[in-house]
């Protein structure tokens, strides 16, 4: 290593807020020779004195719950990891210190969160990312390349579909992802999000969204232990469909009530001559169908990498260092994040992209609104 790690600041230390902690710990052991290090150097939260075990493997960062004590720390980025509502003051805030931001999704609030947080960006000069991770299972850049390539010639439909069964009790209390205020939108906005920007990914942009919402536990406890119950303001299912830019049309599907199935995520896409379906339960490969030859081809795919992209070898940690899917989606999202931090050159996953995958989130909802309405993008 020739460089110094980059210095990250890190606002939040729930569940996500841990994955990015080991992220950031584990580049030393997931990578043969880094082309750079990160240090979790201070940590904003709202109360001290948690997870100090947890702490301690990190490093023992500076933990704070003063934001000013916060930024005395030498950062060089900020990675926020906090409720939706609070992303766009936290942000802002971050920005004005002129650190480079990464921030989960979705990237605001709402569309007018987003675009605020993308201006400040901008107007920053500094480096910005995503955590759309979902990009980087290698199964979703081997379905790329074969998308870019042209082997499936035009692309006739898709459908998405992202099933979670984590609300399926109706004894489980409310959380900030059940109310409207803190988060956005419920399945659509915390799954959802993924997908939408999975669409544009592999297919291009929209023209236009119809949706339609549903929320089928309308109340539930205040809090663990508590008789009080408080109503569910934001959806447990959605379907969307959308038309593409390139005349192509599918739809999304996604909920956090599949009883019975786990996590389902699934993509396929169908063309005029062949299709690819992406599996994320089997997220190092894709399944390539080649219609002229009548046949499947599953694991490494003869498909040259995209332009514009890098090898997903260069971010995905091999198999005797993997640290299991879906951390090590995070991981390499990361990875790339700090390698542009390190090169001084700006994200794909940059927050003017995000606002575009937040456009369509909210024409979705605006759609379902007015009861599945077509909403034309882009909104204005």
């Amino acid at each position: 290593m020739e460089n110094d790690p980059v210095r990250v600041g890190m606002i939040g230390l729930g569940f996500i807020g841990k994955i990015h902690a080991q992220a950031y710990r584990s580049i030393p052991f997931c990578y043969k020779n880094p082309k750079t290090l990160a240090k979790l150097s201070a940590v904003l939260r709202t109360r001290t004195g948690r997870d100090q075990e947890f702490l301690e493997t990190l490093g023992s960062p500076f933990v704070t719950t003063d934001e000013n004590a916060f930024y005395n720390q030498d950062l060089d980025m900020v990675d926020i990891c906090t409720p939706n509502a609070l992303h766009m003051e936290q942000a802002i805030t971050a920005l004005n210190h002129k650190v480079h931001l990464y921030i989960e999704k979705p990237l605001g609030l709402n569309l007018t969160h987003a675009r605020e947080i993308a201006a400040a960006a901008r107007s920053a000069g500094v480096l910005s990312h995503t955590a759309f991770m979902m990009r980087y299972f290698p199964g979703v850049r081997q379905a790329k390349a074969v998308i870019s390539s042209g082997a499936l010639g035009e692309i006739y439909n898709f459908r998405a579909q992202f099933f979670h069964n984590s609300y399926m009790d109706p004894q489980r209390p409310t959380s900030w992802r059940l109310q409207h205020s803190l988060s956005g939108g419920g399945a659509l906005a915390d799954l959802g999000v993924h997908m939408i920007d999975m669409m544009r990914y592999l297919l291009g942009e929209a023209s236009w969204v119809q949706c339609r919402t549903r929320t089928f536990i309308s109340h539930r406890l205040d809090s663990p232990g508590s008789s009080k119950m408080v109503p569910v303001d934001v959806d447990d299912w959605a379907l969307c469909t959308t038309g593409l830019k390139s005349e192509a049309q599918g739809y999304i599907e996604v909920t956090r009530m599949s009883g019975g199935m786990g996590d389902s995520t699934r993509i396929e896409i169908f063309g005029s001559r062949g299709s690819v379906v992406i599996d994320i339960n089997d997220p190092l490969r894709c399944e390539y169908y080649d219609q002229k030859s009548k046949q499947y081809h599953f694991g490494d795919l003869d498909f040259p990498t995209p332009e514009g992209e890098s090898e997903i070898s260069a971010y995905w940690p091999p198999a005797k260092k993997s640290l299991g899917p879906f951390v090590n989606a995070h991981t390499a999202c990361i990875y790339d994040f700090l390698g542009c931090i390190q090169n001084g050159k700006q994200s794909s996953l940059n927050f003017d992209d995000a606002v575009k995958t937040q456009e369509i989130l909210e024409a979705a909802y605006l759609s379902a609104s007015r009861n599945a309405e077509t909403i034309q993008l882009p909104l204005n």
